[in-house]
């Protein structure tokens, strides 16, 4: 599994934390847990809580995205009834890194495999519409290096495009900065008069709730 790879196409979203959802379909109960998940161990281990929390239930049908890994499981509805509906509504929502668990309590009525992918496909839906959603930005660090007379000049660019993370005072200033666009430090040359270095230190991805 490549899980930096599909991380850093950053065209991609997944939840902040566990989300419960309930719905009651014709007499049957659907009971939905997202989570986010960074492995697909943590998916089954999971999984393995949920079963144990409902013990009674009719089905635990699952599916989790977690880099190029997805799994579905039906749990003993119709074949392609329940996972992979779930499955698909995470694909089209874009989520990375999320597990989606329906727990099934029967209720007396056959839905029909057409209603049974309705069912948890909606179900889904319905969970993902009540998470709070988090979006990857790709933040770089950069360490700026220049002479003192021009503290002020670069503070106030700084404060424009980004943040100080740290500052460090010796025969130069060094301050390293954290920016989502390293185009927005070129004024530093003008600014400092050529006399600006500056170096890439850090290149994160880091999750945010919208995006800039």
């Amino acid at each position: 599994m490549n899980y930096n790879r599909i991380m850093e196409k950053l065209d991609y979203k997944t939840i902040a934390k566990n989300v419960v959802t309930e719905q009651e379909i014709i007499k049957s109960k659907f009971i939905t847990y997202l989570a986010p998940i960074a492995t697909e161990e943590a998916g089954k281990l999971f999984l393995k809580s949920i079963k144990k929390e409902h013990p009674k239930a009719s089905h635990h049908c699952s599916a989790f995205i977690v880099g190029d890994i997805e799994r579905s499981n039906d749990d003993g509805e119709p074949a392609s009834s329940a996972g992979l509906p779930m499955l698909q509504v995470l694909r089209g929502n874009k989520m990375q890194g999320v597990i989606a668990v329906v727990v099934r309590y029967f209720g007396g009525t056959e839905l029909g495999v057409g209603g049974l992918i309705r069912a948890y496909g909606s179900s889904v839906t319905q969970a993902i519409q009540a998470a709070e959603i988090l979006y990857p930005q790709r933040v770089f660090t950069y360490a700026v290096t220049f002479p003192y007379e021009f503290i002020n000049d670069v503070e106030v660019l700084v404060a424009d495009i980004g943040e100080v993370i740290d500052r460090h005072y010796d025969a130069l200033v060094r301050y390293d900065i954290r920016v989502t666009n390293p185009e927005s430090l070129e004024p530093l040359n003008d600014i400092c008069r050529g006399q600006a270095v500056s170096e890439c230190i850090k290149d994160d991805i880091e999750l945010i709730k919208e995006v800039s």
